[in-house]
């Protein structure tokens, strides 16, 4: 299977790959542009063989690196766009993958896994969020990814006339007429807020994707003083949305969303923060390794692009390991910028219970 910038990597699509017999080859190539990728491939590919050779038949290996080699054909071109390019290949499996984003560091390894991380980094550049641009008479919401940002729809009924909205709105937008009261100025916008924040709650139920609102410095901050919505992304953007392009809010948005942990992982990294010293979460790695063989980590977390000292293994990375165990198990794992790495770290988990000598 061929995936040309992949929209989403499903933690289940990594369990199967953490699951894979061995042997296990897994190449990755990071060129600025993607067209050195054919030469660095066949290097990487002579490196392989080498490896293979020492443990397998000649008909062996060329079952194994054959597909590969079509696969790079089929994936690698001319362009001078920067690109990642990942080559899995054992007994069962045989993917690749081709991205825009430059993740992980240059691979060329056979082992008894794969290496994930650069899958990891490449699963944690996908995002999904919304942008509700504030604006009392005109009120629009956007559906957005690292990808593209496009006007949504509330739902059917968004609006109503109690609270000043012009009779036929569009469902892009709620518009309401601006009614201004000298003794209570927030009244109104209390009141047009708590319905938008309804439809919000309504439009964006299943999942709860981040929402980054845009507006007026105190507007905004009326609204999140308002809301229910349990995934609204601090500060906000600050500006008249009349006097911000949709791209702009969008590039905005996008920034401040990759800068921040939210969802299940926020309350995860929040749990760390609480657990930490008690037996039930750590930041040392070999403590880690260990815990995840035996099913014990529930959350691990990942420097992007972090490196430990040393291998086990017979040579594999430490946090590799780590994270193959953990997803073999069934826990989640997630790579982060150093921003929002709670422990200084390159790795840091909770566990689902505590060892035996905490």
């Amino acid at each position: 299977m061929t995936t040309t910038e992949p929209e989403r990597l499903f933690l289940e699509k990594l369990r199967g790959l953490a699951s894979a017999a061995p042997p296990c080859i897994s190449i990755v190539l990071l060129e600025r542009e993607a067209r050195d990728a054919r030469v660095a491939f066949k290097d990487a590919l002579a490196e392989v063989r080498a490896k293979l050779a020492a443990s397998a038949s000649k008909h062996d290996i060329a079952s194994l690196l054959d597909p590969l080699e079509l696969a790079a054909t089929n994936v690698i071109d001319s362009s001078k766009e920067p690109a990642t390019f990942i080559f899995l290949r054992s007994p069962d499996v045989c993917e690749s993958f081709r991205t825009r984003y430059l993740v992980g560091q240059p691979v060329a390894a056979v082992g008894d896994c794969f290496q994930l991380r650069p899958l990891l980094a490449l699963a944690s550049k996908h995002l999904d969020f919304y942008i509700l641009a504030l604006k009392l008479n005109d009120t629009r919401i956007f559906k957005c990814t690292d990808q593209f940002c496009e006007a949504a729809r509330f739902p059917k009924n968004a609006g109503t006339e109690a609270a000043g909205f012009a009779p036929g709105a569009s469902q892009s937008s709620l518009r309401a007429e601006p009614v201004h009261d000298r003794d209570h100025p927030e009244g109104h916008l209390g009141h047009f807020y708590r319905e938008i924040d309804r439809d919000v709650n309504a439009l964006l139920r299943d999942g709860h994707p981040p929402l980054v609102v845009v507006g007026v410095e105190h507007e905004v901050a009326l609204f999140h003083r308002l809301t229910t919505y349990p995934a609204c992304v601090e500060p906000g953007i600050r500006g008249l949305p009349g006097h911000l392009g949709q791209n702009e809010m969008y590039q905005q948005a996008l920034e401040l969303v990759r800068s921040v942990t939210t969802g299940p992982a926020r309350r995860a990294l929040e749990r760390f923060d609480k657990q930490i010293g008690t037996g039930h979460a750590s930041a040392d790695v070999q403590e880690i390794v260990l815990a995840a063989s035996t099913g014990r980590v529930e959350h691990l977390f990942l420097l992007e692009n972090g490196a430990v000292p040393g291998a086990v293994d017979g040579g594999a990375d430490l946090l590799d390991t780590a994270a193959v165990q953990t997803l073999r198990h069934g826990g989640d794992v997630q790579t982060l910028l150093e921003t929002s790495m709670p422990s200084g770290g390159p790795i840091c988990a909770i566990f689902r219970y505590a060892s035996e000598g905490s």
